[in-house]
């Protein structure tokens, strides 16, 4: 029973060895187990995220089949950006998009919250300029956007 074994000796082989040697084989043998186990663990924490990243995939597939369809009913969703501004010398950001000739927009906070919150998702955000970091700060709000647009597409045309 127990492990196999990576190297053969027998009893007696490993006791002519030095007492140096059979610790460093001893450690050797131990640290190649160790790193083997949490190779495993590894894999075994990564399929629900791997499960979960797939489940996106497919998401996300989906609805830009959704928007291709809506766009082929003659629909259309309107250009969403975000746009900075400045309000008692500290910097905001909006969403802005255009319904009917009319200018929409949402607030979506401070500088410093949004960036804290898009820091999150995008790895290596404060070494942007500053255009990227508008398009990484659209990327991040772009589906609520779109939420919050065809929401209120939907509570117009029921009432």
């Amino acid at each position: 029973m127990g492990r196999k074994r990576s190297v053969d000796y027998s009893p007696k082989e490993f006791e002519k060895l030095s007492t140096e040697e059979r610790r460093m084989r001893g450690r050797l043998s131990t640290l190649k187990r160790m790193i083997k186990k949490r190779e495993d663990d590894i894999n075994q924490l990564m399929k629900p995220i791997l499960k979960k990243k797939e489940e996106i995939k497919k998401f996300s597939e989906e609805l830009d089949g959704l928007k291709n369809s809506i766009k082929d009913l003659g629909f259309d969703f309107p250009t969403f950006r975000v746009e900075p501004f400045t309000t008692k010398g500290r910097d905001y950001y909006r969403g802005v998009w255009y319904v009917n000739g009319k200018k929409k927009q949402k607030y979506l906070g401070s500088e410093d919250k949004i960036h804290q919150l898009v820091k999150k998702k995008f790895r290596g955000f404060e070494s942007l300029t500053f255009d990227e970091k508008s398009e990484k700060i659209l990327e991040y709000f772009l589906p609520q956007f779109q939420l919050d647009f065809w929401s209120k597409e939907y509570d117009d045309f029921k009432s």
